[in-house]
């Protein structure tokens, strides 16, 4: 029999489900047979169409408008890519203007048809309205047992959301992971699995700038106060590779008489030493070093004919990925050709005349390119060698571009690589013409910057690509489907999709292509055949295998899932019925194995035991500690105690370090609890905790969705400016809860948090960098600001939108900072006017007017005072000297309670020298609600007490305040079987 337990639900970020499709309109179905589809027929459909249709979107489906705004989704995706010219793609036929026009009008006429016919639509803003959310209880939190339920509406979102979480699975050799964005077709997957590595690539330290710039801190340490430093610790300082640090520091310091070294060095050797301890060299100076380093390479690289054959074009894939290879194997080695001896003329012949990269000529801005290029070779005066001389400048050479690459890897590579030209490619792309493909080019980067663990990485990440994407399959079967392009003089019988990938097709075109390359007699054109269509067959019968080796592997990775949703081990009944599922799904419902694994981890999701946090006292959950129960309450064990600690401080599961200690039972020791709190409020996810708890205690946690400022009158105030005003109150609350901060900073603090928008609203000095560059403003109060007080979100959620409203201002600070109960307005309130700019009084004198009714003036008296002194923020809570109609600002106010001051610093003083109790006591009594999920008992007065006594000792740090909650038997406890069961009856 299951203990009874405490329910608290988990926040999960859910959206609606899509209502009823309405009936398609006769006009635009018309226009889709009439007009749409035919262009789509003719121009699309040979792509788009049959099993293996690009990006899995298959046009010959959409008959007529109805299955059109059924898959609405996909055709939105259409209608922008159709906007961006990016389809069709620029290398296939194009339709005519005009028709292209039709379809785009046609588009948006079906998307102004959605948007009328869902008006209204309770989506993730409205849905809340319609179909309640979870209530609060009193205290204004949504985490409260007592007053949470699941409805048949929520349920449904919850179902939405699991799906929505399973499109973001990623399958991998050794278990599964989650994409940033829905992986619903291949190239989904494709770009997820790029940007991977491409990401991987823009982490690591490939600057040279850097490692001279470091060099040179090596060679001044003694000067720059640092004398025992090494190589290691200045490159490691640095985040550079101590191997490659290591390689410039010689090649700077090795003597060289003549080449590109020894031009380096003398840069190298005219650079001062440092004139104190702290002074820094410009990186202009290292950057000029870097730039030599880069022109004489790329004047010396190496390039490559790709092999000649009779009958087969340049862009014959096994010659382009021929051609890869050598490139990306002498990016440390250079071209001899490129030096030439004073006095005597270039050779004609300085870079290769055939290939992908160079082709017919036809190409202007390629011609340009390589013009460029040619003129920038032969002009450059560094590979001028005297005669006589040549063998020893080569010996030079070779040793200058041993350390100094043409480039670590390549991010992308178009069909004219290396040359720079307009064709930039995809990225990772192997160059091939008009098809995708893909080339792991980072040997380099391999050899000289990464450690053991690097190579792995990257290694692990490359092999993930093709398991994941399947690029390698997805070539081979564009390569089958196009094979009259690589070589025209044969005539092969396409295989059927079933046969295409299979060992015996792919050596069956190898033997053919051989056959064919046989009397050019070119051993490096037979060379790329073999390895190119083997290293197909090898990739495609690896992934086969690997996936079938996967399989079981990601069922276990679904277990492990499973414990963390749970967030506890599991039992041995769910160790079995989890894959008893998935198999039943994959026998009697045929899904795929991919299916399978998505549908079960919707059912997990939807499960009790991850949609409620129960503390779970059944010792099937954890042990509990050794301390016997009281005759009224019993320990939490340790998953249970794990959880309500990590739900309270992170608003998220626990880590693995909780869960540790969770099994080891040993959480309740009071030291270990500690070393824990103070650990978890000091990492990044207490940023939870100011959102969830400071925005529902503050009553801001849903300003991102408030739509109530007239923006004609406000355009300032668009959606950038009001995520930001947003994030201040979280990021300054994360500040005073990770770096243990009095709380009383909340009030009086001088400093804010603001990005370039906020701080142009906020009239301070322009701040550099996009919206995510935030930094901390000490003299925040010289421009109005500092504390929660005048932040612009308060101030402009408590606005009506066109004028002020000291009322709702005033009663935010008496009822959510100074904690005071309040009771409703009358059934009957007069309106204030809606727009201050026309009404003939100002807001404080239509105030006063109001408060002559003595029904409202009891109210009144003890908040309206409060929003007074914020009259010199506006709608939108930007600082001002005048009201909309041009009015000037009073911001005198006489508090309740004595008392009178001017605007924010006469607030300020009010509540530090009359109300900093209030604000105390009502901090610590909402921080116990929102900790124990659950309102106020008269049994918690002790714990308020001991709270507010532990705050004003230990200076008012925020620590203070969790300390004493989470160590009470309140936190650590729950109430007796018996008791609970005795009170039920």
């Amino acid at each position: 029999m299951k203990q009874p337990f405490l329910i608290t639900l988990l926040l999960v970020a859910l959206t609606a489900n899509s209502p009823a499709q309405p009936a398609p309109n006769p006009a635009l179905d018309k226009q889709f047979t009439n007009t749409v589809r035919p262009v789509l027929t003719k121009y699309c459909v040979g792509c788009h169409s049959g099993a293996s249709a690009a990006a899995q979107f298959d046009l010959t489906a959409y008959a007529s408008l109805a299955p059109v705004l059924r898959d609405y989704p996909r055709w939105e995706l259409v209608l922008s890519r159709l906007n961006a010219n990016e389809m069709p793609p620029k290398q296939a036929p194009q339709p005519p203007a005009e028709a292209k026009r039709q379809i785009t009008t046609w588009l948006n006429a079906v998307r102004a048809g959605e948007i009328r016919a869902h008006a209204g639509d309770p989506g993730p803003a409205e849905y809340g309205k319609t179909c309640p959310v979870d209530p609060a209880n009193q205290a204004g939190f949504d985490n409260s047992g007592e007053s949470l339920t699941i409805s048949p509406g929520l349920m449904s979102k919850y179902l939405d959301a699991a799906r929505r979480v399973a499109d973001n699975l990623v399958l991998k050799p050794n278990g599964f992971d989650f994409a940033p964005f829905p992986m619903l077709v291949e190239t989904d997957r494709e770009r997820y699995a790029i940007q991977r590595i491409v990401s991987f690539y823009d982490r690591q330290p490939t600057d040279f700038a850097d490692y001279f710039q470091a060099a040179w801190r090596y060679r001044h340490r003694a000067s720059l106060g640092k004398p025992n430093a090494t190589l290691v610790t200045i490159a490691t300082e640095n985040k550079l590779s101590p191997r490659y640090l290591t390689m410039v520091w010689q090649s700077l310091e090795t003597k060289e008489d003549v080449g590109p070294g020894a031009k380096l060095q003398a840069m190298w050797h005219a650079l001062p030493a440092p004139k104190s301890t702290s002074a820094a060299m410009p990186r202009d100076t290292f950057v000029q070093m870097r730039d030599h380093v880069r022109r004489l390479r790329r004047h010396t690289e190496k390039l490559f004919n790709t092999p000649d054959v009779t009958g087969m074009t340049a862009n014959f894939q096994p010659f382009v990925m021929w051609r890869n290879r050598e490139l990306a194997t002498s990016r440390r080695i250079f071209d001899p050709s490129a030096l030439r001896v004073d006095g005597e003329p270039p050779p004609p012949d300085l870079i290769v005349t055939r290939g992908p990269t160079f082709g017919k000529g036809e190409d202007v801005e390629v011609k340009k390119a390589i013009a460029d290029y040619i003129k920038d070779r032969q002009s450059d005066p560094d590979l001028v060698v005297p005669a006589g001389q040549r063998a020893r400048y080569e010996a030079a050479f070779t040793r200058f571009s041993n350390v100094f690459p043409t480039g670590f890897q390549a991010r992308e590579r178009g069909r004219f690589y290396p040359i720079d030209s307009y064709d930039k490619g995809r990225l990772l792309g192997a160059g091939f013409h008009n098809v995708m493909g893909y080339f792991r080019d980072d040997s380099t980067l391999a050899e000289l910057i990464l450690d053991d663990q690097g190579r792995k990485e990257l290694d692990s990440l490359w092999q993930e690509f093709d398991f994941i994407a399947n690029y390698t399959v997805r070539t081979w079967e564009q390569f089958v489907f196009n094979v009259g392009f690589g070589g025209r003089g044969l005539l092969i019988e396409r295989p059927t999709f079933e046969e295409a990938t299979t060992q015996k097709t792919i050596f069956k075109y190898r033997d053919m292509y051989l056959e064919q390359a046989q009397p050019s007699n070119n051993p490096a054109a037979t060379q790329a055949i073999r390895v190119h269509f083997e290293a197909i067959n090898a990739e495609i019968r690896w992934l086969d295998q690997a996936r079938k080796d996967a399989e079981p592997r990601q069922l276990e990775a679904l277990l492990k899932f499973a414990e963390r949703a749970y967030r506890r081990p599991l039992l041995p009944e769910e160790r079995e019925e989890i894959p008893a599922y998935y198999r039943q799904l994959r026998e009697k419902s045929n899904l795929t194995h991919d299916d399978a694994i998505r549908a079960s981890l919707v059912s997990l999701l939807v499960a009790p035991d991850f949609l409620y946090r129960a503390d779970l006292v059944d010792t099937a959950f954890g042990t509990s500690p050794r301390t016997p129960d009281t005759a009224t309450t019993r320990h939490l064990p340790g998953y249970a105690l794990a959880n309500k600690l990590s739900y309270f401080l992170w608003s998220s599961a626990p880590d693995a370090e909780l869960l540790t200690h969770a099994a080891a039972g040993d959480l309740q020791k009071p030291a270990l609890l500690l070393t824990q709190v103070r650990r978890m409020l000091k990492d990044e996810k207490a940023q939870g905790l100011a959102t969830e708890f400071g925005g529902n205690w503050l009553d801001f946690r849903h300003f991102e969705t408030i739509n109530s400022v007239d923006r004609e009158r406000f355009p300032a105030f668009n959606d950038s400016l009001r995520q930001a005003m947003f994030e201040e109150p979280i990021r300054f609350l994360s500040h005073i809860i990770r770096n243990d901060r009095p709380v009383l900073d909340m009030l009086y603090g001088k400093y804010t948090f603001v990005n370039p928008t906020l701080a142009k609203h906020y009239g301070m000095p322009p701040l550099p960098g996009n919206p995510d560059t935030w930094a901390r403003i000490d003299d925040a109060d010289t421009y109005g600001r500092g504390g929660l007080l005048p932040m612009a979100a308060f101030l402009t959620q408590n606005a009506p939108g066109l004028r002020t409203s000291p009322v709702k201002r005033g009663y935010w600070v008496a009822r959510r900072v100074l904690g005071e109960v309040i009771p409703p307005p009358p059934p009957v309130v007069p309106e204030l006017p809606h727009d201050e700019a026309k009404s003939e009084l100002s807001v404080r004198d239509l105030l006063a007017r109001h408060r002559a009714n003595a029904i409202c003036a009891s109210c009144h008296a003890r908040f309206d005072s409060f929003g007074l002194a914020f009259e010199g923020y506006g709608p939108v809570g930007g600082t001002r000297a005048k009201d909309l109609a041009g009015r000037a600002v009073d911001t005198h106010a006489t508090f309740p309670r004595g008392g009178e001051g001017d605007g924010l610093k006469g607030l300020q003083t009010y509540i530090h020298t009359t109300r900093e109790k209030d604000f105390l006591n009502n901090l610590s009594e909402k921080m116990l609600i929102y900790g124990l999920g659950r309102s106020r008992l008269i049994s918690d007065e002790p714990l308020l007490e001991a709270m507010r006594t532990n705050l004003a000792t230990k200076g008012y740090r925020f620590s203070a305040l969790i300390e004493t909650l989470v160590t009470s038997p309140q936190f650590l406890n729950s109430r007796n079987e018996a008791i609970i069961a005795k009170e039920s009856k």
